[in-house]
């Protein structure tokens, strides 16, 4: 059983890798039973199916972050200081598990509905959010807008920077310290964010 689990759990990690470099179609069974040290029946054995090891990393990878987000949404204090806590933790999650963003904007880049998991977990990431902003308002700490644009403006921001950010600014910026960018990047975003909800901000 042991032995079982420690395949599983191999065939997990390196096909997490091979779906955020090549894709769902790109990787092949051939090449994640050979990377994880295992025969070429795992994937059917532990899984079922390529497509049921897919979901089963999105459901590993995207939960966990899920449950970063939920629990940063959790903490007290006034809903600016939760809403920073939240991007914090969005890009702790991608600094820890860097092929994430990758493993779900290969499935969006070629059309058709995102993976079941995919879904459901962004949702629970977005409700997190839409429910800090809500409490926000109902204390007189944010201004009226709609809670479901913060989400996607906090999420969008903070992946878009765990795809490209560290990578391209470095880059074309080199002035700039890439091991202090990300946590100057994610204050970045808190305060535009916070500040363009502040209930003396101004209509929206």
């Amino acid at each position: 059983m042991n032995q079982d689990i420690d395949t599983s759990a191999r065939l997990e990690r390196e096909s997490l890798k091979l779906f955020a470099d090549k894709g769902f179609r790109g990787a092949t069974v051939r090449e994640i039973t050979r990377a994880a040290h295992a025969n070429l029946g795992a994937v059917t054995y532990h899984f079922g199916s390529k497509r049921a090891l897919h979901h089963a990393v999105l459901d590993r990878v995207l939960g966990g972050l899920a449950l970063r987000v939920e629990a940063a949404a959790a903490t007290p204090g006034t809903a600016p200081a939760r809403l920073g806590a939240i991007v914090r933790a969005l890009f702790a999650f991608f600094a820890e598990v860097p092929d994430a963003p990758r493993l779900v904007m290969h499935e969006l880049a070629v059309g058709g509905p995102p993976p079941e998991p995919f879904l459901r977990l962004m949702r629970r990431v977005m409700a997190a959010v839409h429910a800090v902003v809500r409490d926000g308002q109902a204390r007189g700490e944010l201004r009226p807008v709609d809670p479901l644009f913060v989400a996607f403006t906090l999420t969008s921001q903070s992946v878009w920077f765990a795809l490209v950010g560290r990578h391209v600014i470095p880059t074309a910026l080199p002035e700039l310290d890439p091991v202090t960018l990300g946590p100057r990047f994610a204050d970045h975003i808190t305060e535009t964010v916070t500040r363009a909800l502040h209930p003396e901000a101004g209509p929206p």
